[in-house]
């Protein structure tokens, strides 16, 4: 008896139904609505109950890679940014407004990191379910740190822009204002939006969000909006650089360039990674899996790209760190010098004149 299978899905409902073709005649059977809010692909047995089929099988082996890359990622990223951060801490030498601003920036993703993995570990679905108060201050503190990279880079935008475009003297800028636009401005969006979600949407720790409420854009417009604003000075810079600064080889003007390029690369990477969340891959399965990893990649991987960009590549760093080790090998070598001048026994003409000069005072 020849049985084949069929498995399809009504577009409007969530109903799923299986044919079995059982020689000349069809039956029909109908199944409950699909119970995992995830699209896959499930087979409705006779009995009603389901089972998941090979590509099911095979994107969650795709979706245990990517979480590998994830947690890999990040991992790589919160050590780099730690070195970067001690770098900065360590090397007074280069503590001018612009290496503060990296400095800060660091920070930012590094306290990103560190809450992300504190999402990872304590976010199980029980804890979701219950949406307990101290779930939803910890999903808060992500979205602040998040929010926090975004202006962070603005602030090295402003810092740009007003050196190169406005041509003024960065001296007048103060540390405190790129402070509060850093650090202090997201505070405030935050706020409006735990305001919103304890009013509109409070549930599953504030992860995910209700047809119809858009309180999760009350931070997310912000982010996007200084991303905009940030390409704005980016394009006024490089064509200011392409122009007028194209000729002038002074050590200030290298700096900005170095600043600028490495600007160029992580602006993109910050405003690519932030805009895939909203792209839909479509229903086919390599865009899917190509989408998965990409973006698993990018979001895990930026805090290193910033430590590389900003601080291992930064060549006042570079030049610090290598006048501390040429410092610390002459130091090193002056006490191995004076360690083997002590070491030398005393000669047998000293010890003589020594007995001499006692016998005589006595």
């Amino acid at each position: 008896m020849q049985r084949r299978l069929a498995i399809y899905r009504s577009p409007y409902s969530s109903i799923w139904a299986r044919m079995v073709r059982q020689g000349p005649g069809l039956l029909h059977h109908h199944c409950l609505s699909l119970p995992f809010p995830d699209n896959g692909y499930w087979e409705c047995l006779a009995n009603g109950s389901w089972a998941i089929l090979n590509e099911e099988k095979k994107s969650k082996v795709h979706y245990h890679v990517a979480v590998i890359i994830n947690y890999l990622g990040h991992c790589i990223s919160l050590v780099a940014l730690l070195v970067a951060f001690v770098l900065f801490l360590r090397l007074r030498s280069i503590r001018c407004l612009r290496n503060i601003i990296h400095w800060n920036l660091i920070s930012a993703f590094i306290l990103r990191n560190a809450t992300w993995f504190v999402v990872q570990l304590t976010m199980s679905p029980e804890v979701q379910q219950s949406n307990v108060a101290w779930c939803r201050l910890v999903t808060a503190a992500y979205n602040y740190f998040h929010v926090t990279n975004f202006f962070w880079m603005f602030g090295e935008g402003c810092y740009l822009h007003t050196a190169v475009v406005l041509t003024y003297s960065t001296e007048w800028l103060r540390k405190w204002v790129f402070i509060c636009i850093g650090w202090g401005v997201p505070f405030p969006i935050i706020v409006a939006w735990a305001i919103g979600k304890l009013y509109y949407n409070n549930e599953k720790c504030w992860f995910g969000k209700r047809p119809g409420v858009y309180t999760n854009y009350i931070y997310q417009g912000p982010m996007i909006l200084v991303l905009l604003i940030n390409f704005i000075f980016l394009f006024n810079i490089v064509r200011i650089l392409m122009t007028k600064l194209r000729a002038s080889t002074t050590s200030e003007t290298i700096q900005y360039r170095k600043a600028v390029k490495a600007t160029l690369v992580l602006l993109p990477l910050l405003g690519i990674t932030y805009m895939l969340f909203f792209v839909n891959p479509g229903e086919d399965e390599v865009s899917r899996v190509v989408f998965i990893y990409f973006n698993s990649f990018l979001e895990s991987f930026q805090g290193f790209f910033v430590s590389v960009f900003y601080c291992f590549l930064n060549s006042e760093v570079r030049s610090a760190i290598r006048k501390r080790w040429h410092r610390w090998q002459d130091k090193h070598s002056i006490r191995a010098r004076v360690a083997r001048a002590m070491s030398i026994p005393t000669s047998p003409t000293r010890v003589s004149f020594h007995s001499i000069k006692q016998s005589t005072a006595v």
